[in-house]
């Protein structure tokens, strides 16, 4: 893989579902320990084929065995391969899809979400938007105001993900201006995503998902697993 190509792998959970006795095998000790701990089996099935298939990709870049290959956590809290330097990698899933982006060297986050009209938006959306998001929001037609929320929440969610860290970062201080012509845009952001660029793309329908990378116009190939 080249510097500046990213390779974004969609997962669909479901599918997964035949090979679930196989797959632990694959597994860390403390993630099959974690899976066990789920209160639903469908909940546990979802985490197995998730861990796994990342496990599973990431091996097929590094050359090491799925089942060898160890995770740390940075300061931020943002996963990384241990021992294994250069690799990039972020992983999100909604319900039964999941994203997987593969990079070298630069910072990357993902995230999926899928566009649930009875999510009460109401009462996140002001701890999420800046003012003027939540005007441009606002003056949509109520049938297209569920899709553009989740596509804004995807975007600074990947974005917050590619520096790590999550929400402990105010999303109200990351601006972001959607045009459906072409890329979403930076209006303004913390220094932290000086150098960010942000991509939207569909995987399955009536998912969000979004792509950031804290560097500029990188090459996008899409998989399927």
């Amino acid at each position: 893989m080249r510097a500046g190509e990213i390779h974004i792998w969609h997962v669909p959970l479901a599918s997964c579902n035949s090979a679930l006795g196989e797959l632990p095998a694959v597994l860390s000790d403390g993630e099959r320990e974690r899976a066990a701990r789920f209160i639903f089996e469908q909940d546990e099935a979802r985490f197995i084929a998730c861990r796994a298939s990342l496990r599973l990709i990431l091996a097929r870049y590094t050359g090491i065995p799925p089942s060898k290959i160890i995770f740390r956590y940075e300061p931020r809290g943002k996963p990384a391969l241990s021992g294994i330097p250069g690799w990039q990698f972020n992983v999100s899933h909604s319900r039964n899809q999941a994203a997987i982006a593969v990079t070298r060297f630069d910072p990357v986050g993902i995230d999926l979400e899928i566009i649930d009209p009875l999510f009460p938006r109401h009462e996140v959306v002001e701890e999420i938007l800046a003012p003027d998001e939540l005007r441009d929001l606002n003056a949509l037609d109520p049938n297209e105001q569920t899709a553009y929320f989740f596509q804004l929440w995807t975007l600074k969610e990947a974005l917050l993900k590619a520096v790590g860290g999550g929400f402990s970062l105010d999303p109200r201080e990351i601006r972001i201006r959607l045009d459906q012509s072409r890329n979403p845009e930076i209006v303004s952001a913390p220094p932290d995503f000086v150098h960010a660029t942000l991509h939207r793309f569909t995987l399955e329908p009536r998912f969000a998902s979004a792509l950031a990378v804290l560097a500029s116009a990188p090459d996008l190939s899409f998989f399927t697993l």
